[in-house]
């Protein structure tokens, strides 16, 4: 009976370290350390830290593997799996007060970690710093405020998975352009998922990444929403984009990307969906798509074929499509959507293809469409699709 209680024993002990330590931060010097940093000294692969509210404002000065110089950090990551949990993004908030990043050192950064392990932060606000998260591996993120940063996340996926969700992401301060979330340098990444977020006076950067899904996403009030490099594969379900500067979506840099957009309502002021890469490709379905001084769709030099089905079309003071000049010769197929008119006349007259210009390789498919003339006593959207759909 004594060995069995033993047994048991050891048991429970190997589960508890496989589990890891808990270790707490509290300003009011209650917990474990007052200081971050502390905690994450003595953290081992598994250890979960819970930090209390308050301003965490001490930092320390590091170096990088293969940085050639010092930045300054509020939580260096020393572990290559590691749980952060705060206590609301509202109440515990790393870094300083006031915004004082640098691009030419890069710093400081408020969590850093190139382990190439797993990091799991949630219920914290990164605030005022370069990098809100500068990381190397997976990242499982929720509830987090990135407030302020000139990036609020720099990810470089080292594996498949990991996702962030319900969290904020707003700039005010930083220089204009500042990024929201830049994943995928490397081209390392698939199977990724940003769901439930918030993109504020920011933009987005996917490079290379081979399954990158938004859901359910909002941005607004940025030059770009998204711009999508190299050959990555990105997703779009369910998101809306407002007020855009420049461009909704921009297909740039590299060759060969695709964007896959579902269920979305996207506008830009100058155009809606741009690619400007060789064979980039958009796949658009059931979406609204606004445009603005340039187009709803610009398919310029290269850009591979674009498929548009069943969306809502609607044309701002520029063409609706304009398509670019270079070879190889491509046919864009846009039936069956509604461009707000019965006029073919009209419809074809808001597109610049191969119609329009012999040395134009590019040709738009538009008929059949769907689609009414928009009665002046409307007021709403949901009124003129009910006329049509």
């Amino acid at each position: 009976m004594r060995r069995c209680v033993q047994h048991l024993l050891l048991l429970l002990l190997v589960a508890d370290v496989a589990a890891g330590a808990t270790i707490t931060v509290r300003k009011d010097g209650t917990g474990n350390f007052a200081v971050i940093q502390q905690a994450l000294d003595v953290a081992a692969a598994g250890d979960t830290i819970l930090i209390g509210p308050g301003e965490y404002l001490e930092h320390s000065t590091v170096r990088l593997s293969g940085w050639s110089w010092d930045i300054e950090s509020y939580a260096n990551v020393k572990v290559s799996d590691l749980t952060i949990i705060g206590a609301g993004s509202d109440q515990t908030f790393v870094g300083p007060a006031t915004y004082s990043g640098s691009s030419i050192s890069q710093s400081p950064k408020a969590l850093t970690c190139l382990e190439s392990g797993a990091i799991r932060i949630s219920n914290v606000s990164l605030r005022n710093c370069f990098h809100g998260v500068f990381l190397k591996g997976q990242l499982f993120m929720e509830r987090c405020t990135m407030d302020n940063n000139y990036y609020g996340v720099d990810w470089v996926p080292t594996g498949p998975g990991g996702w962030i969700k319900g969290s904020q992401f707003d700039f005010v301060s930083p220089p204009y352009d500042s990024v929201a979330l830049d994943v995928g340098i490397g081209g390392a990444g698939n199977n990724i998922l940003i769901e439930d977020c918030q993109f504020e006076h920011t933009k987005t950067i996917v490079r290379g990444v081979s399954g990158l899904t938004f859901r359910r996403c909002e941005f607004a009030n940025s030059s770009t929403g998204l711009q999508v490099y190299y050959t990555a594969h990105v997703y779009l379900e369910v998101c809306t984009m407002t007020n855009m500067m420049v461009v909704g979506v921009e297909l740039t840099m590299g060759t060969g990307a695709v964007c896959e957009i579902r269920g979305s309502t996207i506008s830009g002021n100058q155009g809606t969906l741009g690619s400007f890469q060789s064979g980039g490709q958009f796949v658009v379905e059931d979406s609204r798509l606004e445009g603005g001084t340039s187009a709803i769709l610009g398919a310029r030099d290269g850009s591979g074929p674009c498929v548009i089905h069943n969306c809502d079309l609607i044309k701002g003071s520029g063409p609706a499509i304009v398509c670019g000049s270079f070879e190889p010769a491509v046919v864009h197929d846009l039936r069956n959507n509604y461009w707000g008119t019965t006029s073919e006349a009209d419809i074809q007259s808001w597109i610049i293809d191969s119609n329009d210009d012999p040395n134009i390789h590019a040709t738009v498919l538009y008929a059949p469409f769907a689609g009414q003339s928009v009665p002046a006593e409307t007021t709403s959207w949901g009124d003129v699709k009910a006329l049509w759909r």
